[in-house]
């Protein structure tokens, strides 16, 4: 670069500055804005953003069915959408057998499953409301799911595939209060 280019080369870039703005002065300002969003997925699995946030309805439930302690009401499915699920290998270890089982194609996803535990029976998830029952989280073959376990993991199919959980009230030893009732469930998913 020759002597006074640098200066030369600023002033031209200024110039141009400012000719840009004094057009832009005499126009109507006009500018546009994007928010650009998106996931960035680090897992053989995503789940579907349908099942990220449920509300399940357990509808009105009779005082009638929960009359003694272990009671049970009519278990209402949870459904886990995951999508773009690729083939990989993948093994877990059978709980009934004690044996490690292995799938060429599938990969294995497990959960687990938070939630504020029943004061009197701490395998259930405690309602908020209405008292004297909680809920009970099983899988599919009806099993029970501890809260704060890991539960067993499952092969999921290449591409789209669901997993299905029940949550089924049942009745505690607290004194039974009708009334309208909440409870929440936090599912962690990790992929093998």
């Amino acid at each position: 670069m020759m002597p006074g280019s640098r200066s030369c080369l600023a002033a031209l870039l200024c110039s141009a500055s400012v000719s840009t703005l004094s057009h832009a002065a005499g126009s109507p300002a006009q500018t546009a804005e994007f928010q650009v969003i998106g996931t960035l997925l680090e897992s053989a699995c995503y789940l579907d953003p349908s099942s990220a946030y449920q509300t399940l309805s357990l509808g009105d439930l009779s005082t009638a069915r929960l009359v003694r302690i272990g009671d049970q009401g009519t278990p209402v499915a949870l459904h886990l959408k995951l999508q773009g699920c690729v083939r990989s290998d993948g093994g877990r270890r059978d709980e009934q057998q004690g044996t490690l089982v292995w799938s060429a194609i599938e990969p294995v996803a497990a959960l687990a499953f938070n939630a504020v535990a029943d004061a009197d029976t701490p395998e259930l998830i405690k309602v908020v409301g209405a008292e004297g029952f909680g809920l009970r989280l099983l899988d599919v073959q009806g099993n029970d799911v501890r809260l704060g376990r890991t539960a067993p993991a499952w092969f999921v199919s290449p591409g789209d595939s669901q997993l299905t959980y029940y949550i089924r009230p049942e009745r505690t030893a607290a004194p039974l209060r009708a009334g309208a009732f909440r409870a929440s469930l936090n599912v962690n998913l990790a992929y093998d």
